[in-house]
């Protein structure tokens, strides 16, 4: 009886939905600060390569480097705050921080990225609004093929998935599940499948989860996608 107990327990624990936006937050949350340093490193390094003799790379460079120390002080700082507080006061405590990057360094390679981070800590906060804006602006300025364009992505629908608005929600998740290389496609599809659900379209979301079994065996949400698509 204890072990049919114990697996029943144990079944129970594989088949418990985590939370995608804790998941996705601590993610980022811990990308970032970990690599924040070789991050800052990589930018500053590629603009004092094209200075040059040119006034205006020059000035470019500068700009970078300055950029570059207020957004490893802000990480430095955001990661000790991460480590001692709740959501909201992380938050509080990065505005200034992060605003004073984005209001005088706003055109830096640096800036692109403490958008995205920004964002990110205004979603952990739970203010939606804030976070939907500066993820919509990471967005429009980030190439298509940035390193850090596919979080901004995820994060924007993330973020109208918490405001409620369902269709815009959807529209960033099939960015990320339309593109077969993508490495949170899982995680994209598994929202898609939430999502429809929700929305009415049954067969759309019994055909995000199968996609998952299929093509993402080694997936997080792999098991429960497996549930889902016998339903």
């Amino acid at each position: 009886m204890a072990r049919e107990k114990r697996e029943k327990e144990t079944r129970k624990e594989l088949l418990e939905e985590p939370d995608p936006v804790t998941v996705y937050l601590h993610r980022i949350a811990a990308f970032f600060v970990e690599h924040r340093k070789p991050i800052i490193a990589g930018v500053v390094f590629l603009l004092v390569l094209i200075a040059g003799t040119s006034g205006y790379f020059y000035y470019k460079s500068q700009q970078e480097n300055a950029a570059s120390v207020l957004f490893a002080g802000a990480m430095d700082r955001y990661a000790q705050i991460v480590s001692e507080n709740g959501s909201s006061e992380e938050f509080e405590a990065v505005k200034n921080d992060f605003g004073r990057i984005l209001e005088e360094y706003g055109n830096t390679e640096v800036a692109k990225i403490a958008t995205v981070q920004y964002a990110a800590a205004a979603l952990r906060a739970g203010d939606t609004d804030e976070a939907i804006r500066y993820y919509e602006r990471a967005v429009s300025r980030l190439p298509s093929r940035h390193r850090f364009r596919e979080t901004a992505v995820m994060g924007l629908a993330y973020a109208y998935e918490e405001s409620g608005d369902y269709n815009d929600a959807i529209r960033y998740f099939e960015m990320i599940a339309e593109n077969p290389d993508s490495a949170p496609r899982d995680q994209a599809l598994f929202r898609l499948g939430e999502l429809y659900a929700e929305t009415g379209d049954p067969e759309k979301s019994r055909e995000a989860f199968r996609t998952i079994v299929e093509d993402h065996p080694d997936s997080l949400y792999y098991e429960l996608a497996r549930t889902k698509t016998d339903r």
